[in-house]
């Protein structure tokens, strides 16, 4: 099983479609880095993949609510 970090962002979309509005509220095109890894734009940006997780969680629990 793959890392979270070495999926690709376009990987990322196609499990949850709630990633494309972590990526623009964390400042990443996505339209530009799809085929790039979660490690690769993560470390680009200067922010942590749990950074990106804590997003997805959070983007997560209001869908719920």
């Amino acid at each position: 099983m793959k890392n979270f970090q070495e999926f690709k962002m376009s990987e990322i979309v196609d499990t949850d479609f709630r990633a494309i509005g972590v990526f623009e509220k964390l400042g990443i095109d996505y339209t530009n880095c799809q085929e790039k890894t979660l490690k690769e734009v993560c470390k680009k940006k200067h922010i942590t993949p749990e950074v990106v997780l804590d997003y997805m969680a959070e983007a997560i629990v209001q869908d719920l609510s």
